[in-house]
């Protein structure tokens, strides 16, 4: 008589609700609803009540009829959840009027209590106890996802959901968190932009007399060509790209590099990928062209991070002096390790280390006018135009180094990425 006894002693401090009376008691039995623990507890204490003289607030037998005893009962509110559970179908049409805008295939439901609910369970479970209860607010959790779930056929994912709605009672408010759509794609880079968008450093992007209220240092970028026609699509507030490396300013890309782009709050998700690699390629002709575009996640993003591949570039070169065809297989000794001290360039912003790449192979040639054409198959992290310059000794061996002068680095291009 456990339950029955605790059951007593929690409706004599005033109505409590079916949810409320069965989540006390959740961890007994499976395949039945809070819900329905509590009704069929509730029935028992009815029919008790009318063989003894135990007094339990009457307000709990309401719309129950007794045979053998006169009770009368009001309707009321559950002094724990405080209507929360009888309002579930009203809360809910709240949340779809708020995501019904959106596209998503996965949601997760989220819930903040007030600190007057708080107090309602922290009450309740003095008096009950806490072995086999459960949450309010994993009850709550639970009912609006298996409500919104009914209405919407999506599924409930609790780990990456394309929306998360969090039902804040304190603040008595639906609240969104739209997580980023992922787009994988590859790109070629045949002018000299960035890669992603520089902000202007004076006014960091919100516009000013220097940056001609651009709130860019340049006027586009790889990031900015894609992104356009896909923030039209998705109705997205920002992107992020994240590229598999990245090449210079200056540095044209003729491989293949691959991407991920992040689009931030996105209201649709679901996109026509080959019309838009389709705009985006006639859009920006003799600029950049993208393929293999394709949905992402955002562990495939982790991964493309993570992964430092191996390259072909193609560089052009002026020597100071004139070279002989014979001086050229000199050039065979980069094969193997180079070692590099930070650049003079970039040791303002990184590390002033030393650190080892590996050359794998070198090709040659020189033109009539004294131009060198040198492609070069190389780890990731080599600086290329530090290898071919010598960077005042930082870079060993160096084209400059074993040519005996000084080189001016015409042209470098990426060929291939692995």
């Amino acid at each position: 008589m456990q339950i029955i006894d605790t059951a007593k002693t929690i409706l004599k401090t005033g109505y409590v609700c079916d949810n409320c009376l069965g989540r006390q008691f959740a961890q007994l039995l499976s395949g039945y609803t809070n819900k329905d623990r509590g009704k069929a507890i509730r029935l028992i204490l009815a029919m008790q009540a009318e063989l003894d003289d135990e007094k339990i607030s009457a307000v709990n037998f309401s719309g129950l009829t007794f045979r053998n005893k006169k009770i009368k009962s009001e309707k009321a509110t559950c002094c724990v959840c405080e209507g929360l559970f009888e309002n579930l179908p009203k809360i809910s049409k709240k949340i779809l009027k708020e995501i019904h805008d959106l596209e998503y295939d996965t949601f997760h439901i989220g819930v903040r209590l007030s600190d007057s609910l708080l107090k309602n369970e922290e009450s309740l479970w003095e008096t009950s106890g806490i072995d086999t209860t459960e949450s309010i607010k994993k009850e709550l959790t639970r009912e609006i996802g298996k409500l919104i779930q009914k209405k919407t056929k999506k599924e409930v994912d609790l780990k990456t959901p394309n929306i998360v709605i969090l039902l804040n009672l304190d603040k008595n408010a639906i609240e969104l968190t739209i997580n980023s759509l992922y787009i994988y794609g590859r790109y070629k880079k045949y002018v000299k932009i960035p890669q992603t968008k520089h902000y202007c450093p004076y006014c960091h992007g919100n516009g000013c007399d220097k940056c001609n209220w651009r709130g860019l240092t340049y006027d586009t970028s790889v990031q900015q060509l894609i992104a356009e026609p896909i923030l039209e699509a998705t109705g997205g507030i920002d992107t992020k790209f994240h590229g598999q490396g990245r090449e210079d300013i200056d540095v044209l890309c003729l491989g293949w590099r691959p991407f991920v782009i992040e689009v931030i709050e996105p209201a649709k998700r679901q996109l026509n990928l080959k019309k838009l690699k389709t705009t985006i390629n006639k859009t920006c002709k003799d600029k950049i062209e993208i393929d293999s575009l394709r949905y992402s996640t955002k562990k495939e993003l982790q991964n493309l991070k993570s992964i430092h591949p191996d390259k072909t570039y193609l560089l052009t070169l002026k020597p100071k002096k004139q070279i002989k065809e014979k001086d050229l297989e000199k050039l065979n000794a980069l094969i193997g390790t180079i070692t590099q001290q930070t650049p003079n360039r970039v040791k303002h912003r990184r590390a002033d280390i030393q650190r080892k790449r590996k050359i794998y192979s070198v090709k040659y040639i020189k033109t009539k006018d004294n131009i060198l054409k040198v492609e070069l198959k190389t780890q990731a992290g080599l600086y290329i135009k530090e290898l071919a310059t010598g960077d005042d000794g930082r870079t060993e061996p160096s084209i400059n180094a074993l040519l005996a002068t000084e080189i001016e680095v015409l042209d470098l291009t990426v060929l291939k990425v692995y």
